[in-house]
């Protein structure tokens, strides 16, 4: 089951309907958990053992922790060997296929030919991202930033609540177990909160990233069909739908979570106004970068152990981000470039100390070598093979003889509107103005509500794209 899909309104009716009229206390997180697991069983029923498996790893090793409170050497020992059996679900539903031929590439170049079996594995989906909500529990309760849980249906719930539960934004367990005690009332304002984050959310995805699909596909389809003009749009058109989609399902499951009484952290932060790779990491998917720097920057060491290993320690976190994201090369390609990136804007950090002049921190100059950084790594993310990936770049640079086919005039103007977002998001700052709209003037409020979100439905293609992250 997706937002956009005939079904979820229905569902989602029906879910609020009993929670808010029927039920109370405790029994509220009952029924979110029971429609967390249809919600999940939607795709396929099968899932919910594994995601089941993931919690009571979770569970049992919290306990265990809290057992041996006194022992910190036995709790290091349950924290590894539970995180070790996370990140092997993790690895044989995701990653087997590509280590498997890795290792039979790397055999075959010292002259051993090497065969495997090959298993026919569906990914199941929100795998990386629970997975990952799952860790943070367990590291949390080591840190002793949270109480291990006695009830396994909370940890349950903070694992499977269905608003985040398949693309993110990834929820600290530190944040999430306070919700769940917290006492909750229905009003107008939650109603509204909810309302604003999902209608936005609906029209980046609806309206926006759904109806830039059509220009980036077919380029991206057939690589030699196109001249280089149209690579070059294709690639920032693809730049453009990514953000939309992604922060589009960002802000709908944000409000779907606050129709709940729960508050999701923001995920996006105009994040193509960056001017520097740095902060467009502190914008862009937050969620999954703070998550990278806790949990495996600062214990590789961050940058506390002189230059050489703070390089090492940013190209290891966006090489494993990189990979996080799908099994193949082009997203370690991804990876490696973002990580050379913060690399290099270190070490001119450090040489330049920083200061105004420094090219890639600040201005304008920065503000166009991260879009240049950003847009140009999205090619290897996107495209369907390295192959395309250097026939993409070549054209990009110009080294590649010119196709035949070229994208229509609209597809040049796309990356516009990622200007406008900014423009919207940073110096009206919509949200203030129509939370004041909805408490001031409501049925102004909700008449604008309702025009957006029938202008989404009519621009809505008939053929709709899935989430692009949905693949994670």
């Amino acid at each position: 089951m997706i937002f956009t899909e005939a079904i979820f309104p229905l569902f989602l009716a029906f879910v609020l309907v009993v929670y808010w009229g029927a039920l109370r206390g405790s029994w509220r997180n009952d029924w979110l958990l029971l429609a967390s697991a249809v919600f999940y069983a939607w795709w396929d029923v099968r899932f919910l053992a594994l995601i089941a498996s993931v919690i009571a790893i979770s569970w049992l090793a919290g306990r265990f922790m809290a057992k041996r409170a006194d022992d910190r050497s036995g709790q290091l020992r349950v924290l590894w060997v539970a995180i070790g059996l996370q990140l092997a679900l993790l690895g044989t539903f995701k990653y087997f296929g590509f280590f498997a031929d890795a290792a039979a590439l790397a055999l075959s170049r010292v002259g051993i030919e090497a065969s495997w079996p090959t298993l026919n594995i569906i990914l199941p989906v929100g795998i990386s991202f629970y997975i990952f909500q799952a860790i943070s529990y367990l590291v949390d309760v080591f840190r002793k930033d949270i109480p291990a849980e006695d009830n396994p249906g909370r940890v349950a719930l903070y694992i499977a609540f269905f608003p985040q539960l398949v693309a993110g934004p990834i929820v600290r367990a530190a944040s999430f177990f306070p919700q769940i005690d917290r006492k909750k009332r229905f009003s107008g304002a939650l109603f509204a909160a909810g309302a604003r984050a999902f209608i936005l959310g609906f029209i980046y995805k609806a309206a926006l990233a759904d109806n830039i699909a059509p220009f980036v596909d077919p380029v991206f389809a057939d690589i030699s069909r196109w001249d280089n003009a149209s690579l070059f749009a294709a690639s920032l058109a693809f730049g453009t739908q990514i953000y939309f989609d992604f922060a589009g399902y960002s802000l709908m499951a944000i409000g779907v979570a606050r129709w709940f009484g729960f508050y999701i952290p923001k995920n996006f932060d105009t994040p193509y106004v960056s001017t520097s790779i740095a902060e467009f990491w502190r914008r862009w998917h937050m969620s999954l970068s703070f998550w990278l720097r806790d949990y495996l920057y600062i214990p590789l060491g961050g940058n506390r152990k002189g230059e050489g290993k703070t390089y090492r320690n940013l190209m290891i976190t966006m090489v494993l981000g990189g990979l996080w994201h799908g099994a193949a090369w082009s997203f370690v390609i991804w990876g490696a470039l973002h990580g050379a990136a913060l690399c290099v804007h270190r070490f001119l950090q450090r040489v330049l100390g920083g200061g105004a002049l420094l090219p890639i921190a600040g201005g304008a100059l920065g503000l166009l070598l991260t879009l240049m950084v950003v847009f140009f790594a999205w090619v290897p993310f996107r495209a369907d093979n390295l192959g395309d990936v250097v026939q993409i770049w070549s054209g990009m640079l110009g080294f590649r003889e010119n196709g035949l086919d070229r994208l229509s005039p609209v597809a040049f103007y796309i990356p516009l509107l990622l200007v406008i977002d900014s423009l919207f998001s940073r110096m009206g700052r919509m949200g203030r103005v129509s939370k004041h709209w909805s408490m001031k003037s409501p049925s102004l409020y909700w008449a604008a509500m309702g025009c957006l979100a029938a202008m989404a439905f009519a621009l809505y293609p008939l053929k709709s794209a899935p989430f692009v992250y949905f693949q994670f």
